[in-house]
């Protein structure tokens, strides 16, 4: 008997998947606009450190930078160092983006903006977190949707089509999406989520947290509450929303996933991972209260098109088809690590069209703080911090954490920098940060030395960052504690000192584990 009833059953599982795959028009405007808007917002706030970021001598030049890519990255941003190219790449970003914003040819502006997104991405890939890699996704699948079809300048162009699109294209920005969240969930099942101690962690300021982040967190209550909410909302929501065929439960899992990334913005020092977020769930947002008619991807076409039409509907579905058998590639690559690496040419694809699905976010966390200084000696004497906008150095604990650094992008960097792949980086980052100051600066306040150091701390058996112990101007904790690990290393000085960094790399692999905790976070 309950064979008979299989067929029904993976009949319903079919349909539920296919409504859920079925995006409405207005849904995919939201997105448009809201990734636009994303665009112009990223272009402006790259600014702040233009020169830092993109000038061939700032702290990521171009050939220790193609050094450090992996094969397959491309980027326009290396046909020519020059400041003005860089800063049209970066303008043509913020120009697509209005373009998205006002529907305005939204096919093409999707492709220049994924293009730009991408060339910018690997230009400062070091700086880059999940929620690039992301956006770069998105748009790649948004450009095979019809993304002006609704509250755009396009629609004023061509006749009314249906409420819903349901394609190939539209299944691939949906398993886009819903496979971030479960992937980053399932690679949370671990002790210190089911404990309910890992937010606690997250939200110090010596971790990702921001000043709002370290007053939640100063509730162990709060967040055993909220951690054990993450884990089951980025677990449990995706397959709701995929299997459930009721557009009323999808609709809720979208906003309990905006208000996810809310929570996010406010909390974490993540950058625009929240606003990309937000973006990507606006186009998942179930429009129209019915079931809504769908179509194919066609439109009222006279007999002078209709021919070009008839085969770029092909192309458009084998590359779209293609391009998911290579971001399948990589999840499984990543999902189901082997000994061997990744073919070379499978990482050549999966770069070339920026699809690598890496998204164990947070995924390890533990009972420690960070943090990194910049000690800079200058010409007249003082001793700065450097990475902290030049206030007084000070060995102990700086006050905010990664926070107190210029921005996420600082953050970024400096979190990744003990790493072992960013060991070529060290030495430029520093000469960099030196050149920045100092085209910035009187010869009176020039850096004549740098050290760059990282600082880890190791509590075991400590529920949040809120028990750690408090450290002494030398860094060690106040009252002994036999579980409280310190470790110090220097990373980097400028001039450059070879000595002894040969021990550090050493030892980073030995403790890789604990290093390597976050992957994109």
């Amino acid at each position: 008997m309950a064979s008979s009833h299989l067929p029904s059953v993976i009949a319903r599982l079919l349909a539920s998947i296919r409504s859920a795959t079925q995006l409405d028009r207005e849904s995919l405007a939201a997105f448009r606009i809201a990734a636009g808007t994303i665009l112009v917002a990223d272009a402006i706030l790259r600014c702040r450190d233009f020169w830092l970021f993109f000038s061939p001598t700032g702290i990521f030049p171009p050939g220790n930078l193609l050094a450090y890519l992996e094969p397959g990255c491309w980027s326009l941003n290396f046909l020519n160092e020059n400041i003005w190219w860089q800063g049209t790449i970066l303008a043509t970003e913020a120009i697509a983006g209005l373009s998205l914003m006002a529907g305005y040819y939204s096919s093409l502006s999707c492709i220049i903006a994924w293009v730009a997104w991408t060339s910018i991405l690997r230009r400062t890939e070091p700086a880059a977190n999940a929620g690039d890699f992301w956006m770069a996704c998105l748009l790649f699948w948004g450009i095979f949707l019809p993304l002006g079809d609704a509250f755009s300048l396009d629609k004023r162009l061509q006749s009314r089509k249906k409420h819903a699109t349901w394609s190939l294209a539209s299944g691939a920005f949906v398993a886009q999406v819903l496979v971030v969240y479960f992937y980053a969930g399932i690679s949370k099942l671990n002790g210190d989520w089911l404990n309910g101690s890992a937010l606690g962690y997250i939200l110090s300021v010596h971790d990702h947290g921001t000043w709002a982040g370290e007053l939640l967190g100063s509730s162990k209550i709060i967040t055993c509450m909220f951690t054990i909410f993450t884990l089951a909302l980025e677990i449990i929501g995706p397959i709701l929303f995929l299997f459930c065929g009721n557009r009323t439960v999808r609709r809720t899992v979208a906003i309990l996933f905006i208000f996810f990334h809310i929570g996010i913005w406010i909390n974490l020092s993540v950058g625009i991972f929240a606003p990309i977020g937000i973006s990507a769930w606006l186009a998942l947002m179930p429009w129209n209260p019915g079931s809504p008619s769908s179509c194919p991807e066609k439109v009222d076409q006279n007999r002078s098109n209709a021919k070009l039409i008839r085969y770029a509907s092909p192309i458009k579905n084998m590359t779209v088809a293609i391009s998911l058998l290579i971001a399948g590639l990589s999840l499984s690559t990543n999902v189901f690590p082997k000994t061997d690496t990744c073919s070379y040419w499978a990482s050549v694809a999966i770069n070339v069209i920026t699809l690598d699905q890496t998204w164990g976010m947070f995924g390890d966390v533990g009972p420690q703080e960070q943090w990194v200084t910049g000690k800079a000696t200058l010409e007249d004497g003082s001793v700065v911090d450097l990475l902290r906008g030049g206030r007084p150095f000070s060995g102990v604990r700086p006050q905010g954490g990664f926070s107190s650094l210029p921005n996420h992008r600082w953050h970024k960097i400096f979190w990744e920098l003990p790493k072992t792949r960013q060991a070529s980086l060290r030495e430029t980052i520093a000469a960099g940060l030196v050149a920045d100051w100092n085209r910035r600066k009187p010869r009176t306040k020039a850096v004549c030395t740098l050290e760059i150091y990282y600082t880890q701390a190791i509590h075991e058996g400590k529920a949040t960052a809120q028990d750690f112990p408090e450290l002494t101007e030398q860094g060690v904790p106040k009252k002994f504690s036999p579980d409280s690990t310190l470790r110090k290393w220097l990373l980097a000085t400028w001039p450059p000192r070879k000595a002894g960094s040969g021990n550090l790399d050493r030892f980073l692999k030995e403790t890789e584990s604990l290093s390597n905790k976050k992957n994109l976070n």
